[in-house]
């Protein structure tokens, strides 16, 4: 049974999954009725700086693998009209280069200023972690429905704390548009 987080909760993974090594990060969420958004997931892999160790660690619709070949986007889903998980990243945790400590995952709504989209038109959006081997879902975190003005979210982050990986439950809204991260980690 998967361990659900509530916003701001931690679930060491090293500790209390030894044997995980290859992981889906599944990012989902549903439309209200009549509304139509293009989400796009992008990944951080941040070192102890704060900062992308270079422009390739930041893994999006554009970048679909990291350098180090630990961390790839399975493709941009512009309708989330599936059912599941509407954007996929696979993590090899063994393979993540040693100066990168945090994997931040963060969901932008494209065009949102444009469009005048936001998360409020949103409901049951998750992040939720799997062992690819096992097919077995960790953990997940279902986010509050309390990012109705914001544009973009922190889903989630993963944080490597003396060797060990750790999953936060971040639930952090803004509006600084996805250019607004790639300034701040670049």
């Amino acid at each position: 049974m998967a361990i659900s987080l509530k916003k701001g909760g931690t679930f060491n993974l090293s500790k209390k999954e030894p044997a995980l090594k290859k992981i889906m990060v599944g990012l989902g969420w549903e439309m209200k009725p009549g509304v139509s958004l293009d989400l796009d997931c992008s990944v951080f892999m941040l070192g102890g700086n704060g900062k992308l160790p270079a422009d390739e660690f930041f893994v999006f619709y554009n970048n679909l693998k990291s350098p180090d070949g630990s961390v790839q986007h399975t493709g941009d889903n512009r309708t989330g009209a599936d059912e599941g998980d509407d954007e996929m990243i696979l993590a090899n945790l063994p393979l993540v280069h040693p100066n990168v400590q945090e994997v931040l995952f963060i969901v932008s709504i494209h065009e949102a200023d444009i469009r005048r989209h936001n998360f409020g038109m949103l409901k049951e959006a998750y992040i939720r972690i799997m062992d690819v081997e096992t097919k077995r879902e960790v953990l997940r975190y279902d986010l509050d429905a309390e990012f109705m003005t914001n544009t973009d979210v922190e889903f989630g982050k993963l944080q490597r704390i003396d060797g060990d990986w750790n999953f936060v439950a971040s639930g952090l809204g803004s509006n600084k548009g996805l250019q607004g991260f790639v300034d701040a980690f670049a």
